[in-house]
């Protein structure tokens, strides 16, 4: 008997941002600002957004 199909996670953007994206994380916030200041981010998980900005601004003090 088959089971349920199960829908895959949705992957999110800002995190792909991070992991995927190149540079210094002093880049990538400069990126992500950018594109959430252009709504970029539009519909994405606030709370994961702030997860993630707070992260990159953190990374970002480390390598000063």
């Amino acid at each position: 008997m088959l089971g349920k199909w199960k829908e895959p996670k949705r992957k999110s953007i800002a995190l792909t941002l991070m992991r995927d994206l190149q540079g210094s994380a002093a880049e990538k916030l400069a990126l992500f600002e950018k594109l959430k200041a252009r709504g970029g981010f539009d519909g994405e998980n606030r709370r994961e957004l702030m997860k993630v900005e707070n992260m990159l601004r953190t990374f970002a003090g480390m390598e000063k």
